[in-house]
């Protein structure tokens, strides 16, 4: 289930080096909704973060980043959200080095998100299994959609 279906996903996925072009404009336009200052509190109307998350689940991992960091930086500086949107975006880049055949890159990737999910679990005092629609309590993140 989408949770942005007003924005449709790109027409193609983009991977860097393989000669593709990637799909700006639904990008843009979910970009262009990013609100002054993202906040934990106002997830479940932050279209561009909800989206991201659409994009992920679909296999657009670069665009997935790409929406992202403007949520990202839009986050509070050193606050929780930045923390979660980092552990984001890092995800996505691993899901992507991963489907180029760049394991070990991949495998870097991977273990950073999981110091980020500690230190927002640490951050949040411990007691909390979800932040932002995302389960960050165990061991691994799990998504929202």
């Amino acid at each position: 289930m989408r949770l942005v279906p007003d924005i449709s996903l790109p027409s193609r996925a983009h991977v860097p080096g393989s000669g593709s072009v990637p799909d700006l404009v639904p990008l843009e336009r979910a970009k262009d909704l990013t609100p002054a200052v993202t906040q934990a509190a106002e997830w479940q109307e932050n279209v561009p973060y909800l989206y991201g998350h659409d994009l992920l689940q679909a296999g657009y991992y670069w665009e997935a980043h790409e929406v992202w960091e403007a949520v990202w930086l839009a986050t509070p500086a050193n606050g929780p959200e930045r923390l979660l949107l980092q552990a984001l975006i890092q995800n996505a880049n691993a899901r992507l080095k991963s489907g180029m055949q760049r394991e070990n890159a991949a495998a870097r990737l991977y273990t950073r998100v999981e110091e980020l999910r500690i230190d927002l679990v640490a951050r949040l005092g411990g007691q909390i299994e979800t932040y932002m629609g995302v389960e960050i309590g165990n061991s691994h993140m799990h998504y929202i959609a």
